[in-house]
């Protein structure tokens, strides 16, 4: 089959589809189709230490979740971080009934001036419908000495509604975040001609953002099973940068017995339809990328596999076509304790304004934009030992065609570069690879005390650039949680980042410095009063160490934060 037959016949099968396409959604095919809805009480913790969640396989599954919109915080300091306690099983006896809470508020103020509030309310009947709420905020009115006044807060709202129909099921979300703070990374007294008004040091991030899906529920897998999502959002900050999204995503499947040697075997086809929208103060760009996999998913005793061709359609200033042979493989060497597993994909990525603030919300607001694509290799192990200690470890090698970094931004002229500060930070794209190792293990000494460590290596292969500027070389997770006479809850954890490289511009020609390593510890406290009051209490950055996470911005010192919990 020539190729432009199958690119027709790829378009003929996208034109099918019931709803017009419209973006891109990083949602995979899932591999079991019973949803199973917990209807009971939702225990949120303070700052729950570090979960090393690593997922070293990358699969399609075929089942059918609802929406999660998920939204990084813009972090100036380390704040106490909110997560929600596993869901204990809830055991009813005749003589006893456990009692259920719709609503859960948590409230607290931290030493640097930090007001924090938080609810959750969650209500429906179980496979009938569902629907979800949850507000949070989250301040702070310190400033850091010697640096520029540094405020910031952090607001969002979110609801979202599922619906159980026969045999599909309906999910709605919308959500709104507000994310401020200020270019603060500077020293005054170093700068005395520098005299910026308070609103070119101020900025915000706001998201707006809806989703719409509908999944088939289906106990047979010998059904056409199917989903698809619409996506819509929009960002947009304090100085006429904006960003707009739509995406449409699909997946199909069936069972079919092509072979009697395999247990099971699908297939599908999945794909996206994404269109991004951006716009600065320089310029104004629009482009589309249409992605579109069939695959092939079987499992036979020990082995498992999923094997697949993703075509990419890219349309910027130019029309382009990419295609990446998909393959996912793993093998349990011994049940339950030893899989090996490896793999081989590749994708389009677009690293627009809103992935690039979240993760540095100093970013110049006219700072380039770009798209990546790439392939990555990958393998390891994983397992457990005595269902106590689970273990794993991948390696990955990964080729970038267009990767970004974080440099700080000079001044208008380098006659001038010493007298402006370096607060502000560009972009610099460039291809090469990376080589990464990741390992955790995570060991459960008794049924209330439980420890991990995790760490992670990597080294980069770059065409142009000297340093992977703001790219940690090697990060490492060290945490211990305990449970005291089931009231008392200690949670605390040790992180840190080696080896990792910043551009200095305050001169005729930038240079290169490295960045000191850092260590930090958190440590919270959680003392239950009943089943409805808790108090707890949080300390970040107890070695108070005020170090950089990039280059010309300090962390917050230590700082402690105290509250309560109220579920009713």
């Amino acid at each position: 089959m020539t190729s432009n037959k199958l690119i027709q016949i790829l378009v003929m099968a996208m034109a099918l589809m019931p709803l017009s396409l419209m973006a891109q959604e990083n949602t995979e095919p899932e591999k079991h189709h019973e949803e199973v809805t917990i209807i009971g009480t939702f225990d949120p913790s303070i700052n729950e230490a570090y979960k090393i969640n690593l997922k070293p396989e990358q699969e399609l599954n075929d089942n059918n979740t609802k929406p999660i919109y998920t939204y990084e915080v813009l972090d100036i300091v380390y704040p106490t971080q909110i997560a929600s306690d596993p869901i204990t099983p809830i055991v009813i006896t005749p003589n006893k009934r456990t009692t259920s809470y719709n609503n859960t508020l948590l409230a607290g103020i931290g030493s640097l001036l930090t007001p924090y509030v938080e609810f959750f309310h969650s209500q429906g009947q179980r496979n009938q419908n569902r629907f979800n709420a949850h507000i949070q905020h989250l301040s702070s009115f310190h400033n850091i000495k010697d640096y520029g006044k540094s405020p910031y807060s952090k607001t969002g709202i979110d609801l979202d509604y599922t619906h159980f129909l026969n045999n599909h099921i309906l999910s709605t979300a919308v959500g709104y975040r507000l994310n401020t703070n200020r270019y603060y990374g500077y020293k005054p007294d170093e700068h005395p001609n520098y005299s910026p008004t308070d609103q070119d040091l101020k900025q915000a991030f706001n998201l707006i953002e809806g989703k719409v899906g509908l999944a088939s529920n289906y106990k047979n897998n010998r059904k056409l099973h199917h989903e698809i999502n619409l996506d819509a959002s929009y960002y947009f900050d304090k100085h006429k940068s904006s960003e707009s999204h739509a995406s449409l995503h699909f997946n199909a499947f069936k069972e079919y017995a092509l072979s009697e040697l395999l247990n099971y075997q699908h297939l599908g086809l999945t794909g996206d339809v994404s269109y991004y929208g951006s716009t600065n103060n320089i310029i104004t760009s629009n482009s589309t990328l249409i992605t579109a996999m069939p695959y092939f998913k079987a499992n036979y005793g020990m082995f498992k596999f999923t094997a697949g061709l993703q075509f990419n359609f890219l349309n910027t200033n130019n029309f382009d076509f990419y295609f990446y042979p998909v393959l996912h493989a793993s093998a349990k060497l011994i049940d339950e304790s030893l899989t090996a597993f490896a793999g081989i994909d590749g994708n389009v990525e677009y690293n627009g304004y809103q992935k690039l603030t979240t993760e540095n919300p100093w970013l110049n607001p006219d700072a380039g934009l770009g798209w990546d694509r790439g392939m990555r290799i990958f393998g390891g192990v994983r397992g457990n030992i005595n269902h106590q200690v689970n273990y794993s470890i991948q390696g990955t090698w990964k080729k970038f065609n267009n990767l970004y970094f974080f440099v700080n931004q000079a001044g208008p002229s380098p006659v001038f570069a010493q007298a402006f500060p370096q607060n502000q930070f560009t972009t610099l794209f460039d291809k090469g690879s990376r080589t990464g190792i990741d390992a955790e293990v995570t060991y459960t000494i008794q049924k209330n005390v439980k420890a991990w460590v995790g760490g992670h290596l990597y080294a980069y292969s770059l065409e142009t650039l000297a340093q992977p500027y703001h790219k940690p070389l090697n990060k490492f997770e060290l945490g211990l949680s305990f449970l005291v006479k089931e009231k008392l809850t200690i949670e605390t954890e040790l992180f840190g980042s080696g080896k990792r490289y910043a551009q200095d511009n305050s001169g005729f020609s930038g240079t290169d410095i490295e960045l000191d390593p850092y260590v930090d510890l958190n440590l919270s406290l959680n003392y239950q009063l009943n089943d409805q009051f808790a108090i707890w209490l949080s300390g970040t950055n107890l070695l108070n160490n005020k170090y950089q996470r990039f280059y010309q911005y300090p962390v917050q010192g230590w700082q402690v934060m105290g509250g309560i919990t109220y579920k009713f």
